[in-house]
């Protein structure tokens, strides 16, 4: 069968996802696709997924592998600019199916997942719309467009540093806030500013409370350690080696109590010792003379004879 060229098919499909895209069905009644963003919107750097499911409702089976007669049975990703309405080029060197292995039996459906940053080089700002093809042999079915927007972040803080055994290269470490899904993120981004921004490495950094300040410190050995609030009394401590990548968190430590916090709590303390002292005054006046006027017991005698108490006749 005669292969189509990669442009070519970018070509055909543009036709086929023009302005009636959701009127872009299945051009296969035996295959279906589907896919949904993992998240409306990804910070530019962070891990951009899809979670999809293909249907096989034919009798013979769909076998999606570099393997022999299965090379012409894949799942091809579009991405379109919803500004502009054109098409991306995928990057060079792009695997050539977004799913590299999948097999389906007939009357079977099965998930699957495309990382779209294998596929694309995404820019910052840009809001798309992704169409997933399925194609086994000659037949193909396309999935209704799902759409999501790439973010820059909003900068905390930002410092550059060369990292140890290797002084040729300066790298950009910043910390991005961003607000997603009601929760509040900061995230750590690595770039190289002399070779065009290329993104190093991307830590997702939990949630981060805005009353006090994210903090970023490299040190002499490439360890970075952030320290944010997580909530109102609570602060974490990441620390992550950025000596090679992509980084590796070494440690997390989420039980970091604010100077505040740690002051509340000695005040209730001591709040707690004074009113159990009053409470306990309180108990010996109530039983009278016979509580502040003890007689000798057997255990006066073992006391240091400095004050062992006396009966004077």
């Amino acid at each position: 069968m005669k292969r189509i060229r990669p442009f070519a098919a970018l070509a055909a499909l543009s036709l086929l996802l023009g302005a009636a895209a959701p009127a872009a069905a299945e051009t296969s009644a035996t295959l279906g696709i589907g896919i949904k963003a993992d998240r409306g919107e990804f910070v530019r750097g962070e891990r951009i997924t899809l979670s999809g499911v293909v249907r096989n409702a034919g009798s013979s089976i769909l076998i999606v592998d570099d393997y022999g007669a299965y090379t012409q049975n894949v799942v091809r990703l579009y991405l379109r600019d919803a500004a502009t309405g054109r098409l991306l080029l995928p990057r060079a060197g792009a695997p050539r199916s977004a799913v590299p292995s999948l097999t389906v039996k007939p009357g079977e459906s099965k998930p699957f997942t495309i990382d779209v940053g294998t596929l694309y080089d995404l820019p910052a700002g840009a809001r798309l719309q992704a169409t997933a093809v399925v194609e086994r042999g000659s037949e193909n079915a396309a999935s209704r467009p799902a759409a999501f927007t790439l973010v820059e972040g909003i900068e905390f803080t930002a410092k550059t540093a060369t990292l140890p055994g290797d002084d040729s290269r300066l790298y950009r470490f910043a910390l991005l806030y961003w607000a997603r899904d009601q929760v509040e993120n900061i995230f750590l981004r690595v770039t190289e500013p002399g070779r065009d921004n290329r993104i190093a490495g991307f830590v997702s950094l939990g949630n981060v409370v805005r009353v006090a300040e994210p903090t970023l410190s490299i040190d002499a050995r490439g360890v970075v350690t952030i320290v944010q609030q997580i909530s109102r009394d609570r602060f974490a401590r990441t620390r992550i080696d950025a000596t090679e990548f992509p980084l590796h968190v070494m440690e997390r430590n989420e039980n970091l109590l604010s100077a505040d916090a740690v002051s509340e709590r000695i005040t209730l303390g001591l709040v707690s010792e004074r009113v159990a002292a009053q409470e306990a005054e309180k108990k010996e006046e109530s039983r009278g003379l016979f509580s502040r006027h003890r007689t000798r017991t057997p255990a006066d005698d073992k006391l240091p004879s400095a004050i062992t108490p006396r009966n004077d006749q």
